[in-house]
């Protein structure tokens, strides 16, 4: 073989590469997430540290979703307001617990845009909650993991709403 044709390969797998780069980055759907006043919302935690954390968590729970569930779509996702499921109680020490009764359930406010290209596919406001949240057998997360409810909740809405579908599988990070 020789250098020139080493070359010409060489070129044509790498624009290949690319080529493939780019249509995969265009397949990926890309979500948006921004809280408008945290500071106000009913209940996402004690203090600025537990705020950011349940932020975060729901945003990446957020984008995670639009990437796997609505490929080559734009998700754009205002959050209003978030009361986190359960309520925290104050202990004698200086942290708080999260009780989790049937009356305190989990709820969130948003607006929300799906474009694809440019296009506005779907848009609205929409106020979630789950009634049943406490219900095991419907909920697809663990025990241990931050937010099951509301991440549940998510899902169902993203189900329902963007897919017309009963439910999604759950989404790992």
């Amino acid at each position: 073989m020789t250098a020139s044709t080493s070359f010409k390969r060489a070129l044509l797998f790498g624009l290949a590469s690319v080529s493939l780069g780019a249509a995969a980055s265009v397949a990926q759907a890309q979500a948006e997430v921004t809280f408008i006043k945290p500071e106000s919302f009913t209940d996402i935690g004690w203090d600025g540290v537990d705020r950011d954390n349940a932020m975060k968590q729901l945003e990446e729970h957020f984008k995670a979703v639009a990437a796997r569930e609505l490929p080559g779509k734009q998700l754009k996702i205002e959050v209003t307001d978030v009361d986190l499921a359960g309520e925290l109680e104050p202990r004698a020490r200086a942290d708080r617990l999260r009780i989790l009764r049937s009356v305190t359930i989990p709820r969130m406010s948003f607006t929300y845009t799906l474009s694809e290209n440019g296009h506005v596919l779907k848009s609205g406001k929409a106020d979630i909650k789950d009634m049943d949240y406490q219900n095991n057998a419907g909920n697809r997360y663990f025990d241990s993991e931050p937010l099951r409810y509301e991440k549940k909740m998510i899902d169902d809405w993203v189900a329902r709403q963007l897919l017309g579908k009963s439910s999604i599988a759950r989404v790992t990070p």
